[in-house]
């Protein structure tokens, strides 16, 4: 067992259904609601198995997340148009942050990378994939795990069919280029194919904030019963009224400990 799979392994054996909170949105969207105060958010964060950071946020939250069980750190590597949704870029351009071995001095745990294909432009699809091998090369050399994050353009406009064929298509690209784990959209009832034909764990993210915690909690659910490992939302938590009872909540309906419905009762969240 290499450093890579030993740190890998050691993140997964933190619960058969993964909770990572992610907190990696004001780069591109400023502060939005439940991210004025960074502090306070991760204070709340602290059950989660992980957070996703971007890489100059660490410093000013460590002090939330270093006590003992502390979660995972997981930082973001580069910066991505597709994800500034208020000016509507539509190339899905990437650019270097940092290294995986800066990542690291700064406190990250795993590192993450996105990658997105199917943009319209061969010499953009080609430049993210070199950009995102580059990232799994310094992974590998320095025994780092990394997260690939396969987030397609123009998903909006998909249907529900053409978004299912285009993650399971990313899904075995990303995992082919060396990615450890795969953070992506959930699909429907079918995703059960995708993770089949993927050979490295899935963590479903969340995407926009849903109307309610019973309507995150649901997908959660779904994504459990085909096969995901484990989640990873933003906004359904720290936009939630109570964000660790949230936590706490996702983490028994993915590990099937009590229904969406008694989960809302129990940690009486927003039905």
């Amino acid at each position: 067992m290499n450093g890579k799979q030993f740190r890998l392994k050691r993140f997964l054996l933190r619960a058969d259904k993964l909770v990572v909170a992610a907190m990696d949105h004001c780069a591109f969207m400023g502060p939005i609601p439940g991210l004025e105060n960074p502090a306070r958010t991760a204070e709340q964060l602290v059950k989660a198995d992980a957070v996703l950071l971007l890489p100059g946020m660490i410093r000013h939250v460590a002090e939330h997340l270093a006590a003992a069980p502390a979660p995972t750190v997981i930082t973001r590597l580069a910066w991505n148009s597709t994800y500034c949704f208020q000016w509507r870029y539509s190339e899905s351009r990437h650019a270097r942050m940092l290294s995986v071995a800066e990542a690291l001095a700064k406190g990250a745990d795993l590192v993450l990378a996105s990658l997105a294909l199917n943009t319209g432009s061969e010499q953009v699809d080609a430049e993210n994939a070199g950009l995102f091998s580059q990232y799994v090369q310094q992974a590998e050399q320095l025994g780092i795990p990394i997260v690939g994050e396969y987030f397609p353009a123009a998903t909006e406009s998909m249907s529900k069919k053409a978004l299912h064929t285009t993650i399971k298509i990313g899904c075995r690209a990303i995992a082919e280029l060396g990615a450890d784990l795969i953070k992506t959209f959930y699909t429907g009832p079918r995703f059960e194919e995708i993770v089949a034909a993927t050979p490295v764990p899935i963590l479903v993210l969340g995407a926009e904030k849903m109307p309610t915690d019973a309507h995150a909690l649901r997908l959660a659910r779904d994504a459990a019963h085909s096969g995901a490992r484990g989640i990873v939302f933003g906004r359904n938590i720290f936009q939630s009224r109570a964000p660790a009872r949230f936590i706490q909540a996702v983490r028994a309906v993915l590990n099937g400990e009590c229904t969406v419905a008694a989960a809302v009762r129990a940690f009486k969240l927003q039905g």
